[in-house]
């Protein structure tokens, strides 16, 4: 159904159709009013295609092939699969009670019929109602949506403020993929709003929008830096390395952190890509942290320490460099059937496991380099662990006692020892005396 059919239609149902609920009270055009709420067919709606809860998806999707059409049955149907699979236990659990129950909640529309507040409701309700067949009791209430009709003169901005103020409020924000939140922004500061009024649209505070902006920033640049522009799925599972990355960044640049050396902007963007990889390779956690992590100690992450990051940064692009890959358009054309999302799902894991001993033998080694650091002040504890490595030695393996550099470093093992020995003795010594 065309846009002026389906506002001629919404315009009937608020002029001549019992109000199913009156005098809701809504903010809108910056005072609180009150509307009615109608019973209206779902056949005279369409989507919201960028729903807070799908807008990674659907803006992926147009990046890689076209505009999706809100009149289009099968974009309806591709809008409907990515609302379906933003949640699947709790849309089961959602429809069961549609079913059983109706729909609980208003939801808001434009009068011509676009759904602002509801989109993952209505989905279900179609779901059910297309599927009335496999239910045992009357699921005829499933054709109707349950909503307040916005007015002929809603503008586009107080659209967007209803919008995000209904999808990405305090108690709705907390079910939606955590990307979509970062991408809501960058749209709301696109069309022209300022921080404070995305800061009260979405109940948060002004510091912690800007901060959310600053860390899409990142995330922009790293699908840049992938050559995966604007394929937002890229960036799923990965939220928690790019909010430490961005805080680490902003204090490296303005120098509030302790290290000992004196780096310049030239390290700082070599630490960019070396997270890059790692959050590539979707390394989280304490591991991912050891890379760069700020803190009162110089030797709070392997950045800090310049002769540990020299060693790690320069093994890390020279044995990187070894490893040959296809590029996005190289791959793509071998891989056509694929969408971008997929194709550069299987590019990455190729990647990871082609690159997986080089990053994991560099961070493994470089990580224990600095925990030997920061235990130096702590010689019984180095001395125990440096004991329990050589008894774990196989000596019975080949490489034990045919490799000449096995007895090179015993031989310097055993001058560190001695080296130790003569300490102990004269220190010793001299205690005593």
């Amino acid at each position: 159904m065309n846009k002026e059919l389906r506002r001629k239609k919404l315009e009937e149902i608020s002029k001549n159709a019992e109000p199913y609920m009156t005098g809701i009270r809504i903010k809108y055009d910056n005072q609180i009013k009150e509307f009615n709420v109608y019973k209206i067919p779902l056949k005279y709606l369409v989507y919201n295609k960028y729903n807070g809860r799908i807008g990674s998806a659907v803006k992926s999707f147009e990046k890689q092939y076209r505009e999706l059409d809100l009149e289009n049955e099968k974009d309806k149907k591709r809008i409907e699969e990515y609302l379906w699979l933003s949640k699947v236990p709790r849309n089961k659990t959602t429809m069961k009670s549609l079913a059983e129950d109706g729909q609980q909640r208003y939801g808001i529309v434009t009068n011509d019929g676009i759904i602002i507040d509801g989109n993952r409701r209505a989905c279900l309700l179609n779901r059910i109602y297309n599927s009335r067949d496999e239910y045992k009791g009357d699921v005829d209430h499933c054709q109707y949506f349950i909503a307040v009709i916005l007015p002929k003169n809603a503008t586009k901005k107080e659209i967007l403020k209803l919008e995000t103020s209904y999808q990405m409020g305090e108690d709705e924000k907390l079910d939606y993929n955590p990307i979509e939140k970062y991408i809501k922004c960058d749209d709301l500061i696109y069309e022209g709003f300022s921080i404070g009024d995305i800061a009260k649209m979405m109940g948060e505070s002004k510091k912690q929008i800007e901060e959310w902006l600053s860390i899409f920033e990142i995330m922009k640049k790293y699908l840049d830096y992938l050559e995966y522009d604007g394929i937002y799925t890229c960036l799923d599972k990965r939220e928690g390395q790019f909010v430490d990355i961005n805080n680490y960044l902003k204090k490296y640049a303005e120098r509030k952190q302790n290290a000992n050396w004196s780096y310049e902007d030239d390290d700082i963007a070599d630490l960019e890509t070396v997270c890059f990889d790692y959050i590539r390779a979707q390394y989280e956690g304490k591991d991912f942290r050891n890379i760069a992590k700020t803190g009162r100690d110089e030797n709070s992450s392997i950045f800090c320490n310049k002769k540990i990051w020299d060693l790690f940064v320069n093994r890390h692009f020279d044995e990187l460099e070894k490893i040959s890959e296809e590029s996005p358009d190289q791959f793509r054309k071998k891989n056509p059937e694929y969408e971008l999302t997929r194709l550069y799902e299987e590019r990455d894991k190729k990647w990871k496991n082609d690159s997986f001993n080089v990053l994991e033998n560099n961070l493994r080694y470089s990580s224990r380099k600095l925990d030997d650091i920061r235990e130096s002040k702590e010689p019984l504890k180095l001395l125990k662990k440096a004991k329990d490595c050589l008894e774990f030695i196989d000596t019975d393996v080949e490489s034990f006692y045919s490799d000449e550099n096995a007895l090179n470093l015993i031989k310097e093992i055993n001058k560190i020892t001695w080296e130790f020995k003569q300490i102990i003795k004269y220190k010793g010594r001299s205690k005593n005396e």
